[in-house]
């Protein structure tokens, strides 16, 4: 990250939910990533939901505490074709998911999800393809417990570092984007406009 959007970023007021969006989701605001995660305050759900609503732009609650609301962000057809990749396809039914859609997927995901935040479960790796990471990064760290990585971006990665840090790159600049639109007072239903993600209704759960 440059010097000026450091400088940029540290001026922004952290609780407002448009510079809290743009920090966490600058690659899926600029269309460049098919999800990110989204962690919020809970008294800010209701805001999110508005804030995506008739947008490309789907929110699914993943899980939510007394005080936290951790949304799975996503735009639908690109997840879904994602998903249908083989090489994905044969993790998910791995994962259990074979032939599921993406409402039944996206509903047992957030069972788990909460099981294992509140330490009862182990974390669900399919929250990684969900996110869009490589299948072979995503079993390269189920298969070395997370340790063996030859380089940590955005996810772990166990292949193909070339274009991981391709696509890292990408979505750094991504984020330095966002935040300089941020700073100068756009709002992130400008934002989503400017990168066509505004002209789909959302499947909300």
């Amino acid at each position: 990250m440059s010097r000026e959007t450091l400088h940029l970023m540290l001026k922004l007021n952290p609780e407002d939910l448009d510079t809290q969006v743009a920090l966490q989701c600058a690659p899926l605001l600029t269309g460049m990533k098919i999800s990110n995660l989204l962690t919020v305050g809970r008294s800010k759900r209701a805001a999110v939901l508005e804030l995506f609503k008739e947008t490309a732009v789907s929110c699914c609650i993943l899980y939510e505490s007394s005080e936290k609301t951790t949304f799975l962000l996503y735009i639908r057809q690109a997840l879904e074709m994602y998903l249908d990749r083989p090489e994905v396809r044969v993790l998910m039914d791995r994962f259990g998911y074979r032939g599921w859609d993406l409402e039944e997927i996206l509903s047992l995901v957030s069972i788990k999800y909460e099981e294992h935040m509140e330490e009862r479960a182990g974390f669900p790796h399919e929250i990684g393809l969900l996110l869009g990471y490589p299948a072979k990064d995503v079993t390269g760290f189920i298969e070395n417990n997370g340790k063996n990585f030859l380089y940590i971006g955005y996810w772990k990665v166990y292949s193909d570092l070339t274009e991981c840090k391709r696509i890292f790159k990408a979505y750094s600049l991504a984020r330095e984007h966002i935040i300089h639109m941020v700073s100068r007072g756009m709002k992130i239903d400008a934002i989503l406009r400017i990168h066509n993600l505004n002209q789909y209704k959302s499947m909300t759960r």
